[in-house]
């Protein structure tokens, strides 16, 4: 892994599993009750394209500079990086689910001001997730502070709302079996939010600038966050405001 040895975990990495588990359950259940009633395969589709999403992970840890606990269940391994079960699945409540219930309220007619509120949940949980995860060695940041806590929470605002835009926009333009294609909404999204707006601090964790700079760095991944986050709401908002139209 880099030459940075994985740790064990201070606790049974079993309890992530259990708890990521057991949300990613609860989405595809949802998913499944609220497709059949909508005879609609898109939120079943969009879970699976969050799972894809997760072969993504490995590229991430090495930019983000993340290692996993050596004694946790593993997926699969990449890049020489072993990838937790429970990350994986983990994927499926964070990206697929609140990126559905984006894509809900969007269809109708939910206000701005609560994709915001869900972008601020969804960091807000991921800062929780995080907190608890590293205090007890599941995952460890190795990269230098303030930038190696960066890499993750703040990008996990505007993936859901850019991800839900997506599916919003495409639910809009697909009908019968082309309805798959919206797995497609997360597997373009989540990739594309963090490249762009992790680009300063992940140039910065490996390049190794001045503290000024990094600073500069995370002030502009947050930036870059916040106006992502706005613009894919103004994007959904003008888009099902010209659908309406239409119709």
């Amino acid at each position: 892994m880099s030459g940075v040895p994985a740790p064990d975990a201070q606790i049974d990495p079993g309890w992530f599993l259990l708890l990521f588990g057991a949300l990613a359950l609860a989405t595809v259940v949802a998913a499944v009750v609220h497709g059949a009633r909508r005879r609609d395969v898109a939120p079943v589709a969009v879970c699976l394209g969050a799972l894809v999403c997760a072969l993504n992970e490995p590229i991430y840890d090495e930019l983000g500079m993340i290692v996993y606990a050596g004694d946790a269940a593993r997926a699969y391994t990449a890049w020489d990086r072993d990838i937790p079960l429970f990350l994986v699945v983990g994927y499926v409540p964070w990206v697929a689910g609140l990126s559905y219930v984006v894509a809900e309220l969007l269809r109708r007619g939910g206000r701005r001001s609560r994709l915001h509120a869900i972008a601020l949940g969804s960091f807000a949980s991921v800062v929780a997730i995080e907190t608890a995860g590293t205090s007890v060695e599941a995952w460890t940041y190795y990269g230098e502070a303030p930038l190696k806590y960066l890499g993750v929470a703040p990008q996990m605002a505007p993936v859901p709302i850019v991800c839900g835009v997506l599916i919003h926009l495409l639910d809009s333009m697909l009908t019968g079996p082309r309805r798959l294609l919206i797995a497609l909404a997360p597997i373009f999204a989540l990739p594309a939010v963090y490249a762009a707006a992790g680009m300063p601090i992940y140039l910065s964790l490996h390049s190794d600038p001045p503290k000024a700079v990094q600073v500069l760095a995370g002030a502009a991944t947050l930036a870059l966050c916040a106006a992502i986050t706005v613009a894919a709401t103004g994007v959904g908002a003008r888009w099902r405001s010209s659908v309406e139209a239409v119709v």
